[in-house]
């Protein structure tokens, strides 16, 4: 087995699903449930796909740097979406979520298969290219920016009074509402931010896991980045550690199916072998249920009466 390709994989994988568990545990933080996390991705790999076909010259690679910006802001404001139904019309969030799931799935296979852009009716190529620092692709620039997103999180909820007050509008909004802090603002900012950094996150799937080609989803990578915010029990260094982990299983995963060096049984069932990071999300759930502990307030309505 290639080491270098492992650690490559596994750098690639990783940024894709930190920062999807890292986007839903902002939301939930403050008291919002998001599970619209896929379908946030599907919109941001959408429109980075466009862009990129649209857009591209080889001497100007660096320009997806600028759509990172724009697709971060329209994630934000798709986020309005979830956050006028789910905060200000205190309609279920999880029905609210899975709207916007549906309805950008079934958005991105339309426009894909139509061939509104591009002549191929099975996906569309964003054209551009992985932006590195080694020769590897292990020190991307989307492995930096990962980082540094991260960190900010960590440093934000750890030391800064912002922080604990978002995460009071998660844990006791009454409370924060009683100082005559706004607990409706802080979860509104809190969706608008985990909106834009998951479609981040599926900007940089199609890049680093698809080589900028589209096919109409983003592989289910969301839902694995809720089981990963569950499973890191919604706290920024647990959910890198096992953001990290289960990176490397795909990354293993990916390489067992093409490596030649593999035994028999796994080259036969490759498919299966496919299924495993997915499987093993499921067990680790199961396995933690029974000490998790979501956000006291995460998916519940805020109501002033109730102080």
């Amino acid at each position: 087995m290639d080491v270098i390709s492992l650690f490559q994989y596994t750098a690639e994988f990783f940024v894709v699903i930190s920062l999807a568990a890292l986007a839903g545990m902002i939301a939930e933080r403050a008291g919002v449930v998001n599970i619209a996390i896929e379908g946030f991705m599907t919109m941001g790999a959408l429109l980075f796909a466009i862009l990129g076909n649209l857009t591209y010259s080889q001497d100007k690679n660096w320009m997806q740097l600028i759509w990172f910006v724009v697709i971060f802001i329209a994630g934000m404001l798709m986020s309005l979406m979830h956050s006028f139904v789910a905060i200000r019309l205190k309609c279920d969030q999880i029905v609210s979520g899975t709207a916007i799931n549906l309805f950008m799935q079934g958005l991105a296979l339309f426009i894909v298969t139509a061939k509104l852009v591009g002549n191929d009716d099975t996906f569309i190529y964003g054209k551009y290219t992985n932006m590195s620092i080694d020769s590897g692709h292990i020190l991307s620039s989307y492995l930096i920016i990962t980082i540094l997103v991260t960190l900010i999180l960590g440093f934000y909820f750890t030391f800064t009074r912002t922080g604990n007050r978002h995460i009071s509008a998660g844990e006791n909004p009454n409370a924060l509402d009683a100082v005559g802090i706004s607990v409706i603002k802080y979860r509104y900012l809190a969706t608008a931010i985990s909106g834009g950094i998951a479609a981040i996150a599926g900007v940089f799937f199609i890049i680093v896991v698809k080589a900028s080609t589209f096919y109409g989803s983003v592989d289910g990578f969301g839902f694995i980045g809720l089981a990963l915010m569950i499973i890191g029990q919604w706290r920024v260094k647990f959910i890198t550690l096992f953001s990290l982990l289960f990176a490397f299983v795909f990354a293993f995963v990916r390489i067992a199916g093409v490596s030649s060096g593999m035994p028999e049984f796994i080259s036969k069932n490759n498919i299966l072998l496919k299924a495993l990071p997915f499987i093993l999300s499921l067990v680790a759930m199961v396995i933690i249920s029974k000490w998790s502990r979501p956000p006291a307030a995460s998916g519940k309505h805020f109501d002033k009466s109730k102080r």
